[in-house]
């Protein structure tokens, strides 16, 4: 049987979900909706979609979809979610799942009285080598794990754009909106050291700040920044073990996704998309990188998009009664990120526990 999907949104799930999605067998893109519904029918039109909404909403009641794909911008994760669960409909909601704790738990609390899967696009557990540390740390590589660090320096969207101090302004610099680099990377980051160490955060201290106070959009009306372009915090986990993360939009240089999980007896290095290394005590480092077997079939060609393509393919198998390759996000993960980042962005040190 196909599976028809809706997609909300029309940027990142332009950019990157809609062509994605002709890599997952048994997927059919059936419609697409925007708040403007001639950018949703331009862009049925682009990809041969047959359906267009100027809702998410619309699209979420409609009939002709059996999936939703929330690809909307933060501040419209909730009511969207919401509205596709309400109407029995299948979710993968991209993250950051919500602009508050609160909107957070609504959506758990529907999904979990709603008929449908509810999941979150946390991709890279499906990146290749990002999955093979949890595998490492799993059999004990490089024994119990004592300290991760975490870097994104400089970010580089995506889609492949830099953000930059004269970058123009969009929802992305709006808070109002769910907009910040916390919530972009930092919720995969997040997730990712949960996911890793089978660990929840129980103690959470940081801050985030902005450098750029002004920017102005493509029609050079100047706009305040509210968003985060910097975020620090360190994170201690019910294990023992204390995650450090730091994000930058502003850095112009740096070593881009960067990960070091440092265990008792032995360290692993997480260089770029692509380079995974093991090192222990003594020893030289050994390259133990997994090649992706989806290099350049998708456009763009990086971690995010490819990650994509396998966690529905995974998604796809749940709902046909097949075992998952994998371990997607659910709205229990999109949750407890949640509290992390609203910690976080508080100021405040915080215990979770």
């Amino acid at each position: 049987m196909t599976l028809r999907v809706g997609l909300i949104g029309t940027g990142f799930a332009r950019r990157v979900q809609v062509p994605a999605l002709r890599l997952v067998p048994g997927v059919a893109v059936t419609a697409i909706a925007s708040g403007s519904l001639e950018r949703a029918r331009a862009v049925a039109a682009e990809f041969g979609i047959p359906s267009a909404f100027g809702s998410g909403e619309a699209l979420a009641r409609a009939p002709e979809v059996d999936f939703v794909i929330v690809s909307s911008t933060p501040d419209a994760h909730a009511r969207h979610t919401i509205a596709a669960l309400e109407a029995g409909k299948h979710v993968l909601c991209e993250k950051p799942m919500a602009l508050t704790v609160r909107e957070a738990e609504q959506m758990l609390e529907v999904a979990e009285r709603s008929r449908g899967l509810a999941r979150i696009d946390h991709e890279l557990r499906y990146e290749p080598n990002r999955r093979k540390v949890r595998q490492l740390i799993q059999v004990g590589t490089i024994g119990p794990i004592l300290h991760l660090e975490l870097v994104l320096r400089p970010y580089v969207r995506g889609d492949g754009r830099p953000q930059a101090f004269d970058a123009p302004w969009s929802w992305w610099y709006d808070a109002a909106r769910g907009g910040g680099i916390l919530g972009a990377v930092g919720s995969h980051l997040i997730d990712l050291c949960r996911f890793w160490t089978g660990s929840e955060v129980v103690e959470v201290s940081g801050r985030v700040a902005t450098f750029v106070p002004e920017r102005y959009d493509e029609q050079r009306v100047r706009h305040a920044v509210t968003a985060d372009e910097y975020a620090s915090f360190v994170m201690r986990l019910a294990s023992g073990a204390v995650a450090t993360i730091t994000l930058t939009t502003v850095a112009a240089y740096g070593p881009g996704h960067f990960a070091q999980i440092t265990g008792r007896d032995g360290t692993l290095l997480l260089t770029g998309e692509t380079t995974l290394e093991v090192g222990h005590l003594g020893g030289p480092l050994e390259d133990t990188s997994v090649p992706d077997d989806l290099w350049e079939q998708t456009a763009p060609n990086n971690m995010w998009a490819r990650s994509f393509v396998r966690l529905m393919r995974d998604v796809v198998a749940v709902l046909d009664g097949r075992p998952a390759a994998g371990e997607p996000a659910t709205f229990y993960d999109g949750l407890a990120v949640q509290r992390v980042m609203d910690a976080v962005r508080d100021g405040r040190g915080a215990r979770l526990d």
